[in-house]
């Protein structure tokens, strides 16, 4: 284990010998981060995290929006530690993993039945699965602006990064544009009896057009393929029970993840009964092997997930995500303007809990370097905001610094503007996300 001290490089090294890539998720990794970004970290409380060579900064990654309360969390670290002595891994259904269903499916109106993974990609590729195994239509329909659904090749064939998947897998998925109810349309005019399944997220940082969701269950419904919502990202961070609640379109499958463990490894595929009971035992139809894994309803995971929805329950999380993520967007705001590049930097939202940041090059084209730039010079006065992820743990301190830090590097930002050269104002190469958009 890496402790506080190690430089920077010299873990990195450590890291790409034993690790391709140097981290577990393409986000993690270095191409990813300026020079001057945290190498790796230590240990975290509440919205600030230890980095490898004793640094403290102010965290807004949060486990890539998988920390929605805080780094630590005491009630919830207490609970599944107290599940974990009690026995980790059983080899028939738990009680805490029966709690955690009942839990789910009275916390998410319209889903009847959970089934446990341990990322968003488990409970997508599942939904995709049983999709098809009910319809019996081998195409799939999905949201092609949405920067991530899975891992698996169903979606990562229509990637860049596709190498290794024969087209005629990729060739079933079948891209539509969100909020552009003329592109599902057409999708479903050619080839409607061939579609098993829709997905796609509710919403990211614009919020859907009026009738698009209304228009994409109708189709679904007339075609009979099954509607899939990918909420692993907006569930417990836009709305408790959901964001779809809030439009009132009700999904056939629903896919949640991140927050709803506060960073446990934990993931769950809800549904109507009539589709979910299709992988189980109670039925004399053809059975489908759509989600069945050894590590799913680990004991400490199931715990810190009852754990976290209480802890929503007591406290209004959701009013304070979106209040942390209103200040960081006007702290922009003040910022560039104060510095004369408002039309360079920005962070923007229709939801305030997920502002998007947005970086400007000379040009006024979306800039990379200018992102680089951005996150290294935050870095440097103890801030790590390689996206912004609010947390019920950012208070008036973590605020408070954001805001000095974001004076700074705006500053440093206008004078790279006005040399028209930024390279000259980087420690190191420039970052470029993978699948993540940085717009």
């Amino acid at each position: 284990m890496a402790v506080p001290g190690i430089p920077a490089h010299e873990f990195s090294e450590r890291a790409h010998r034993v690790i391709p890539g140097g981290a577990h998720t393409f986000s993690r990794g270095d191409d990813q981060f300026p020079a001057e970004a945290p190498a790796g970290f230590v240990h975290g409380k509440g919205a600030r995290v230890w980095d490898v060579a004793g640094r403290v900064f102010v965290d807004w990654g949060m486990g890539i929006n998988n920390v929605l309360i805080g780094h630590a969390e005491d009630a919830i670290d207490e609970a599944a530690v107290g599940a974990l002595r009690q026995g980790q891994s059983f080899s028939r259904p738990s009680v805490l993993e029966v709690l955690a269903a009942e839990t789910l499916v009275d916390l998410f109106p319209g889903m009847e039945m959970a089934k446990f993974g341990k990322n968003g990609s488990d409970a997508n590729t599942a939904a995709v699965r049983l999709a098809r195994a009910i319809t019996g239509r081998p195409l799939v329909a999905y949201d092609a602006s949405a920067p991530f659904l899975a891992i698996h090749d169903w979606f990562i064939g229509k990637t860049a990064m596709n190498a290794g998947i024969p087209e005629t897998v990729h060739s079933l998925t079948l891209p539509f544009v969100y909020n552009d109810t003329a592109s599902v349309e057409k999708l479903f005019a050619e080839h409607g009896n061939r579609i098993a399944a829709v997905v796609m997220e509710v919403c990211r940082d614009v919020r859907p057009a009026p009738g698009f969701l209304e228009r994409v269950r109708e189709l679904c419904a007339e075609s009979g393929a099954l509607l899939v919502f990918d909420e692993v990202v907006t569930a417990f961070r836009y709305a408790l029970h959901g964001v779809y609640s809030t439009f009132g379109v009700t999904p056939d499958l629903l896919s949640i993840g991140k927050g709803m463990a506060n960073g446990y490894s934990l993931s769950a595929l809800l549904g109507r009964r009539e589709y979910m009971e299709r992988g189980g035992i109670r039925h004399d139809r053809e059975r489908v092997f759509f989600m069945s894994t050894t590590n799913g309803p680990e004991q400490s995971a199931l715990a810190a997930t009852l754990a976290t929805v209480e802890f929503y329950r007591t406290h209004d999380v959701i009013a304070h995500l979106a209040r942390a993520g209103e200040h960081v967007i006007a702290a922009v705001a003040a910022a560039a303007t104060r510095h004369g590049i408002a039309d360079y930097v920005s962070a923007h939202s229709d939801f305030a809990c997920r502002p998007a940041l947005r970086f400007l090059g000379p040009d006024r084209q979306v800039s990379a370097a200018f992102r680089t730039l951005f996150l290294q010079e935050m870095s440097r006065r103890g801030v790590f905001m390689p996206w912004v992820c609010p947390s019920f743990r950012h208070g008036t301190p973590e605020l408070e610094a954001t805001v000095a830090a974001l004076d700074d590097a705006c500053g440093v930002y206008a004078k790279a503007l006005h040399e028209g050269a930024v390279d000259r104002f980087l420690s190191g190469p420039v970052a470029k996300p993978v699948f993540r958009k940085f717009n």
